[in-house]
C-alpha cells in the first residue's frame, strides 16, 4: 500500500527531485520541497516538504517544515508542523514535532518530543 501512494506523488509539482542512483555525502539546504529516491550522509534542511522515497537510506540529521517518509531515516529529526511515516519506513533516531503519525508496521528507534507549535522554541 505505502508503496501505491508513492507512486501517486506528482513529481512536476516538486522543484528537486533526487532519483534512486543519486549518492551524496554532505549538507543538503533548500528552500523549496524536495524528493530523495537515493541516498544521502550528512544533513538535509528545507523550509517545506521533504518525501524520503521507498528506497531511499537517509544517514542524515534532518530539519525540515514537513516530512513524509517512506524508506529509512537514520539520524535526527526536527519537524516544524507534521511527520507522516507510511508502513514499512523507520526511523533510528530522536524527532521533535508537533504533530506525528506512524502507520502500524512502522519502526522507530529513539525518542520522541512533541511541542505544540505555538510553544516550539528554537
Amino acid at each position: 500500500m505505502p508503496h501505491d501512494d508513492f507512486k501517486k506523488i506528482d513529481e512536476e509539482y516538486f522543484d528537486t527531485v533526487l532519483d534512486e542512483d543519486f549518492n551524496f555525502e554532505g549538507m543538503i539546504k533548500h528552500n523549496e520541497s524536495i524528493i530523495i529516491k537515493g541516498k544521502v550522509k550528512g544533513s538535509i534542511e528545507t523550509e517545506k516538504l521533504l518525501i524520503i522515497g521507498p528506497k531511499a537510506e537517509i544517514n542524515a540529521d534532518i530539519k525540515v517544515k514537513n516530512l513524509q517518509c517512506f524508506g529509512t531515516i537514520n539520524g535526527n529529526v526536527i519537524i516544524d508542523e507534521e511527520a507522516y511515516f507510511h508502513f514499512p519506513s523507520s526511523l533510528n533516531g530522536d524527532i521533535i514535532t508537533p504533530l506525528l503519525t506512524f502507520e502500524k508496521g512502522c519502526v522507530l528507534n529513539g525518542n520522541v518530543r512533541m511541542i505544540p507549535k505555538e510553544n516550539k522554541k528554537g
